[in-house]
């Protein structure tokens, strides 16, 4: 591909281009077999030259005519909107009194498809009144909906605490739902997707109360287990349609390694993958590709377009390139994210920066080049971020940017594990108690609970319910159980986060709202002092209100950021199991993880060097949760005495460090859904969701497994003593939490090296201390925070039930 050879010539040099893989052009597979569908519809499709079906579509849509529950799970581009829509308006036609539900995991992805499902609807002269009803739509259009709507659009946040609660107003669409569709199933998985798989089961209790028993329709992108994965959601058989018709164009797939460089400070690291973004997205939209570049974090966003246009900044053709990109991402206005929107969907962009925000099927047109800064966190992710170039079948050009991280680097490595390996289950936990306990209360309020919903709501309904009734949630009158008191469950309870409250982000001066964050990315982004960067601009923040949820901020133009340091302390609460093994006794124990924010270190843009820092006064974040621990045994700690001061403790890190990342992998999850921590002789790896959701149990069975894989990743580094894209933490890793002695000790690499051996049982391994050392920045004195515990305020905590029993 000519651009390719282009940008190889101009930014990259010649080794940092490691894997190039082509994924060829295929032709569309038409279906033999018409499904027994409305004239109308046909005559439409026909019109529209989206005729014939493609095989997938056609087998979709006779599935779900004949009454079965569907996923389709086909590439990104497929089709797969026909084969809800189709069937969804053929029964509005042959039905005056069909209704139907669709729910969309984003606000932008349901205004992008309504406006499709509306063209659709006019086109074929039907008269029928459809609408979104999520937290923008307003009170006037909110009634004429539940007056009158049967094709009602919205999410499941929506639908968990505005609709279910409120199913008295909504009895024509309750009694009359014939479908409900989910789209994007394959982002509802973790702490969310077990959310909503709650809210559908007191979906099917409602709609069981009101005389329907709809049909499910789920659109997934490509994951491993998309049958098992809605059938647990749903509670119900399902029909898996995986066999792929439609066309796809040529893609070519570069994974890009930036290369180690020395710092002026002496430590060695890899060139970020920010940098090479800042050049590469530019010098694509200079060529013609319109381009999509994903970054992980709301910050990287900001940070990546500001760096393009500082560089651009007069420079005549450079400018005109940088005026035509825009950055995208949650935390924005509404107003904002439909006006981004219009000019992508419009061809006004020339390139766009964005979180996974526009990861799911929004339309945003045909776009030539896809830039993914650091690994997203999952095959499917990646796939999908991928996917999003290339959507009008022609020549399409991806390009992974590793990060120093060792997940980054196992992909660079053994890249077959990427362009060859199947992608990710979807996990959900149905009966994770913190969850299951909260919804019961919330399904109380819509209706008296009574044994008769163990089918729906899982067979523990009666012990939770009696559970709940002690702590005086519920109550019990002939044999069903009632709300106790006149709350509103559903407020408290958020599908996505552990946050009970959004913080709203006000500028002050002309004292209009720029944004809102959650709780907890509030708390380690949006501290006193802390600079929050939006649209390239600076501000710091002066007041962060905890009472009214407001975040107070100012313009101002720093030479810095910032970033949140933390200290944690890890408590077991209860031991699930025990075993020894070589070096160490392993337990799977419940823990509570208390995390305090402890200060903020200011890093110098483009340089990332750290310039000082400050202090903050904040409340903890407190999480139960579950964790794999490994405690050395005495022969282990007394063996590594004779290494000196720092070996064992910089050793730890290293080996919690990699466990987690290379972990994340065989659960074939997302690397920031773990953690770790290391505290005297003991390494926690545990999940980051209340309750657990079963990735620390996956470390614990798998443990010498994952310890395998740890020691290839130090052993196949190519760094002689240590560096962080293997056993030192990167640089946004560099908290207080590390003891001096781990960022001092210089050789971390032999030191974990050891360890690992020790831990897996092979010969003694006898670690080289006399070479040259690793070196990490040492970061200036500061102050001890002031929080002590008779100071902390009290808020509102990440949901929490003990599994004993125990009240939120």
């Amino acid at each position: 591909m000519e651009i390719l050879e282009g940008v190889r010539s101009r930014i990259a040099s010649a080794d940092e281009l490691v894997a190039i893989r082509t994924i060829e052009a295929r032709p569309a597979v038409a279906a033999t077999e018409i499904p027994p569908i409305e004239q109308r519809l046909i005559d439409h499709l026909q019109s529209r030259q989206i005729w014939p079906l493609y095989s997938h579509q056609a087998e979709a849509m006779k599935a779900v005519l004949d009454g079965e529950h569907i996923v389709v799970a086909s590439s990104t581009a497929s089709g797969k909107t026909l084969c809800s829509t189709v069937p969804v308006l053929d029964a509005m036609i042959r039905d005056p009194g069909a209704h139907a539900l669709f729910l969309y995991p984003t606000k932008a992805l349901s205004q992008d498809q309504h406006r499709h499902l509306r063209d659709m609807i006019d086109g074929i002269g039907l008269t029928l009144e459809t609408g979104i009803y999520d937290g923008d739509t307003e009170p006037v259009m909110r009634r004429r909906l539940r007056r009158s709507g049967r094709i009602i659009l919205s999410n499941p946040d929506m639908l968990h605490a505005s609709i279910l609660p409120n199913h008295g107003g909504w009895a024509a669409l309750f009694a009359n739902l014939r479908y409900v569709v989910i789209d994007e199933v394959h982002t509802l998985r973790g702490i969310f997707g077990s959310h909503v798989a709650s809210v559908i089961r007191r979906l099917r209790r409602i709609c069981r109360h009101h005389g329907s028993d709809p049909v499910f329709i789920a659109a997934s992108a490509t994951i491993a287990n998309p049958g098992e994965h809605v059938e647990r959601l749903i509670g119900e058989p399902v029909r898996t349609i995986v066999e792929d018709g439609a066309p796809r164009g040529r893609k070519h797939i570069v994974l890009w390694n930036p290369p180690l460089i020395q710092r002026d400070d002496g430590t060695t690291s890899r060139r970020g993958p920010l940098s090479v973004a800042v050049r590469l997205l530019p010098e694509l939209v200079r060529r013609g590709m319109r381009t999509i570049c994903f970054a992980r974090t709301r910050n990287s966003v900001e940070l990546i377009l500001r760096y393009i246009r500082e560089r651009a900044r007069g420079a005549g053709d450079r400018q005109q390139v940088a005026d035509r990109i825009d950055a995208y991402r949650g935390g924005y206005l509404p107003s904002e994210r439909r006006h981004i929107e219009s000019k992508l969907f419009g061809g006004d962009l020339g390139g766009v920066v964005t979180t996974n925000a526009l990861e799911v099927g929004i339309d945003v047109g045909g776009l030539d080049g896809c830039i993914v800064v650091g690994w997203p966190g999952s095959v499917c992710s990646f796939m999908q971020q991928a996917g999003r170039a290339g959507r009008s079948h022609g020549e399409s050009l991806v390009f992974l940017i590793a990060g120093q991280d060792p997940i980054d680097q196992w992909f660079i490595r053994h890249p077959e594990t990427l362009f060859g390996s199947s992608p990710e289950n979807a996990v959900i936990e149905t009966d994770n108690p913190y969850i299951v306990a909260r919804h019961l209360i919330c399904a109380a309020y819509e209706l008296p609970l009574s044994v008769d919903d163990a089918d729906l709501m899982g067979p523990e309904v009666e012990g939770m319910c009696t559970v709940l009734q002690e702590e005086n949630r519920l109550c019990e009158a002939g044999g069903q159980w009632y709300l106790s008191s006149d709350e509103y469950p559903a407020a408290a309870v958020r599908l996505r986060t552990t946050s009970e409250e959004n913080f709203t982000i006000l500028e002050m001066g002309p004292d209009r709202v720029i944004g809102e964050l959650d709780y907890v990315a509030a708390m380690v982004s949006l501290y006193e002092g802390a600079i929050y960067i939006h649209r390239t601009e600076t501000f710091i923040v002066e007041q962060m209100d905890h009472v009214n949820c407001l975040v107070k901020i100012r313009r101002t133009d720093t030479g810095y950021y910032t970033q949140a340091l933390t200290q944690k302390r890890v408590t077991v609460t209860e031991e699930w199991s025990k075993r020894k093994q070589p070096g160490a006794t392993l337990r799977l124990v419940e823990v509570e993880v208390r995390t305090r924010i402890t200060g903020f270190k200011k890093v110098r843009f483009h340089s990332i060097e750290n310039i000082g820092y400050g202090e903050v006064d904040l409340p903890p974040l407190e999480l139960d949760t579950v964790s794999h621990q490994i405690q050395l045994d005495r022969e282990t700690i007394q063996a590594a005495e004779r290494f000196g001061t720092g070996f064992l403790r910089s050793a730890m890190h290293g080996v919690a460090r990699l466990f987690r990342d290379l972990l994340a992998i065989r659960a074939m999850c997302d690397p920031n859904d773990l953690d770790h921590h290391v505290d005297a002789d003991l390494m926690n790896i545990y999940d980051l969701y209340p309750g657990g959701i079963g990735y620390s149990e996956l470390g614990h069975e798998k443990h010498m497994e994952v310890l395998e894989d740890v020691l290839e990743a130090v052993v196949q580094c190519d760094c002689a003593a240590g560096c962080p894209s293997c056993v030192l933490p990167g640089s946004a890793r560099v908290e207080s939490v590390l003891a001096k002695e781990v960022m001092e000790y210089p050789y971390p690499k032999e030191a974990t090296r050891w360890l690992i051996h020790r831990l897996t049982g092979r010969k003694e391994y006898q670690p080289d201390l006399t070479g040259v050392p690793a070196t990490m920045p040492v970061p200036p004195t500061r102050p001890e925070p002031l929080l002590d515990e008779r100071t902390e305020r009290k808020v509102r905590k990440v949901a929490r039930w003990k599994r004993k029993g125990g009240r939120s």
